[in-house]
């Protein structure tokens, strides 16, 4: 196999070129590589499956929940995959795949894995659509809301299921949170799970935050004005509000909305620095105090110093988001890409994927192989309390509204 050209390169505007410098770390790296397009963008994960909580859905497929799911069965292990050859090229999400993983598949089919990274699924859709086949890429990683839209735009290859034995491990009660729309399933696996909530400087905010009301009350504190940040999709922000207000997050009522923006745009605005995806190392570096945040890189800034910096799951509701794997119709290295996925599910490496991201892959079997002193496994597995909080979200007609709104506040804060 040729080798690889491991130099590293960015192009970046010149103000982004300190942060860069400083910031640039085995874990950070990818997380700054991945600036989002212009315009529409939506929340980073969500379902279909409105008004249905994350612990009500997994005991009715199964019976059982993810948690101890992932303990239980007798997990499929991946065949050899042999030489392939060719590049991998995978569209995803920031800091989402371990590395050894990577390099490791790259060794055993002698294809080059290539990564680029989005922040939002709309930016990820609409450079797809733009730039067709001539993107390049082979295997994208929308949330699982999002495939039904895909598939609507002629983006995605129904997929092939015998080609990758291992979708057998998957927890069969996080797939079916995964293909509520009976499309999903068809056209994407699950890749793992997880829910939003804040991480916090505890030097500075040394109360606990248990609620939303908490956050945004926690915003406006003197000590912390103008160091806070807010994911970088709509659906999360406005949510903010919905689920601090006992507001149905899938709310249509223009009422509502009207409702979300003059939340926003007085309690949270002035308060705002960044609106950012990937808080995790930013907020270690000080220059966040307090972040909504995605609870695997919430975990980033957690295991850097525990007594320093808390994570805290949404109440008094909050989200749940399912992301799948998913092959372009336009795929070039269509083999590559079931291999990839099919050894991706094996539960040894799946169980290095959750020590990397930390988030749940639904996996059954990673258990025996995470390592007894996982750092803050509570982040990633959730209780039962905290699973009867999450509500996943729908793609429906107040999304150019939730979008508005989110356009609304970026322009109130000034960043």
């Amino acid at each position: 196999m040729k080798k690889k050209d491991e130099t590293i390169r960015l192009l970046v505007p010149r103000a982004a070129a300190d942060r860069l410098q400083s910031h640039l770390t085995r874990r950070g790296f990818i997380r700054l590589g991945g600036a989002a397009m212009g315009g529409w963008v939506l929340v980073a994960c969500g379902g279909d499956s409105a008004g249905t909580t994350a612990a009500t859905a997994t005991t009715a497929a199964t019976g059982t929940t993810a948690a101890t799911a992932t303990t239980a069965g007798t997990a499929t292990t991946a065949a050899p995959t042999g030489e392939i050859g060719g590049n991998l090229s995978i569209y995803t999400w920031a800091e989402y795949q371990n590395p050894e993983n990577e390099a490791a598949f790259e060794a055993d089919t002698g294809v080059d894995v290539i990564v680029d990274i989005y922040e939002s699924n709309e930016a990820a859709i609409a450079k797809l659509e733009l730039a067709g086949a001539s993107a390049g890429y082979d295997i994208v990683v929308p949330t699982s809301g999002f495939i039904k839209l895909m598939v609507a735009k002629d983006l995605l290859l129904e997929m092939d299921m015998s080609r990758m034995p291992n979708v057998a491990n998957i927890d069969p009660a996080i797939a079916a949170l995964q293909n509520t729309d009976g499309i999903a399933g068809l056209y994407s696996v699950v890749k793992d799970w997880g829910s939003t909530g804040w991480v916090y400087d505890a030097s500075v905010i040394t109360e606990p935050l248990v609620t939303w009301g908490d956050f945004l009350t926690a915003a406006a504190r003197p000590d912390v004005t103008g160091l806070v940040s807010v994911l970088g999709a709509p659906g999360d922000v406005t949510g903010i509000v919905f689920w601090r207000d006992g507001i149905d997050w899938n709310t249509t009522d223009p009422a509502h909305l009207d409702h979300a923006e003059e939340v926003l745009l007085t309690e949270l605005a002035p308060h705002l620095k960044a609106f950012d995806s990937y808080p995790g190392v930013t907020l270690v570096a000080g220059e966040y105090v307090l972040s909504q945040a995605w609870n695997g890189d919430a975990r980033v800034a957690v295991i850097e110093d525990p007594e320093r910096y808390k994570w805290g799951l949404g109440a008094p509701k909050t989200e749940l988001w399912v992301d799948t794997w998913a092959i372009l119709k336009s795929a070039a290295n269509v083999d590559a890409a079931y291999a990839w996925i099919n050894n991706i599910l094996d539960p040894a490496v799946s169980a290095k994927e959750i020590e990397w991201h930390g988030y749940d892959t639904a996996v059954l079997g990673t258990q025996e192989h995470l390592p007894a002193d996982l750092p803050a496994p509570e982040i990633i597995f959730f209780t039962e309390e905290e699973k009867s909080r999450l509500v996943a979200g729908e793609v429906n007609e107040a999304q150019d509204r939730i979008v508005e709104i989110y356009n609304n506040l970026q322009a109130a804060a000034g960043v």
